[in-house]
Formats: structure tokens, sequence, C-alpha cells
């Protein structure tokens, strides 16, 4: 299992939408558009899940940069919670 991390979404993307883009690449487990809860508009970033590591890679490095709906998109592997620096609030 291979986590993906995709920024600079534009905010009409739909976790639809990304499951059906990556879907391309192989099979998508999970597809996720992250939305503010106030608001419930899109924060312009999401996740996917895809079962095969080679795919994965190929779908990062066919997507990673290209532009959907007028944005540059950002697809990378993502890194687990841990690991992410502390935000300062």
């Amino acid at each position: 299992m291979v986590n993906l991390f995709i920024a600079n979404l534009d905010w009409s993307i739909t976790s639809e939408d990304l499951k059906a883009t990556f879907s391309s690449f192989g099979t998508v487990t999970y597809a996720h558009v992250v939305y503010e809860k106030e608001t419930k508009r899109s924060k312009g970033f999401g996740y996917i899940e895809m079962d095969d590591t080679d795919h994965a890679i190929n779908a990062i490095n066919t997507l990673n940069g290209i532009e959907v709906n007028g944005r540059a998109i950002d697809v990378k592997i993502a890194s687990p919670k841990y690991d992410r620096p502390k935000r300062e609030l």
C-alpha cells in the first residue's frame, strides 16, 4: 500500500475526480480531498492510496507538475504524521 499526497488542487476537484485520474495508473483503494470543517470548502489538497508501488511511482512521475484546471498539481509520497515538522500556532 502506498499513500500519495496531492497538493495545489483546484477547489472544484472532488474525491471521485482524484480516484478517476489515478485509477488509470492502477487500483486506487482510497481517494480523499480534504475540506474545511466550517465552510465545507476544499483546502486544495488530498490523498490517494494505491495497492501497487510501481503503479504509484508511475502516477507520480506522470502527474506531478501537470496542469489540472489551470493549476500545476504536486504529487508525492505522503509522509507519516509523526515524520512531519510540528507547526507553531
